[in-house]
């Protein structure tokens, strides 16, 4: 009986730790989530939908007299937005993504970084790269896509070139 009782004093003083580990680990994601502006991710989305809405809208050609009705479309669009797109939907998701690629130790080295003056700069200057990034990479892939159109192209007359042709269908002999 009492080794029964010292081993799940041990358990659960081993799942208590494992608990505490693990609330640390996450609050840690947290912070760094928050020095890095992830928390900002949902906001930035809701302001690309956004605009791609109100350039779909501007597409529609509306009547003045239609502009009550878009309104009404409007802050619709504007309440599913604010439901579906917050930040508190998706915090959960984003400190189990981060806690599983990164360790505790290693989520602790990032905040540590990132609190840093050069962390700071990397965190202010990150969107900039990014956008110019995509930039670069859009104005190579002008080039790229023709060739890889061209291949499948060739690719496809290639192959159905060499497809065999069904058999004919024969009818049935009439039965006499």
């Amino acid at each position: 009986m009492l080794k029964k009782m010292i081993f799940i004093v041990c358990f659960v003083l081993a799942c208590s730790t494992a608990y505490s580990g693990e609330k640390e680990h996450r609050a840690l994601a947290e912070e760094l989530i928050k020095i890095t502006d992830g928390d900002t991710v949902m906001e930035k989305m809701k302001a690309q939908v956004a605009m791609i809405f109100q350039q779909i809208a501007s597409q529609m050609n509306i009547q003045e007299a239609d502009k009550p009705k878009l309104e009404k479309y409007s802050a619709r669009f504007d309440a599913i937005l604010k439901e579906d797109m917050s930040w508190e939907k998706v915090k959960t998701q984003y400190l189990d993504l981060y806690t599983s690629v990164f360790t505790e130790e290693e989520t602790k080295g990032l905040v540590d970084f990132y609190k840093s003056d050069l962390g700071k700069k990397v965190t202010a200057k990150m969107p900039e790269l990014m956008q110019q990034s995509m930039t670069v990479a859009r104005t190579y892939m002008q080039g790229v896509v023709p060739k890889l159109e061209a291949l499948t192209e060739e690719m496809r007359v290639d192959f159905e070139g060499a497809a065999p042709e069904a058999p004919a269908q024969t009818a049935p002999a009439p039965k006499q």
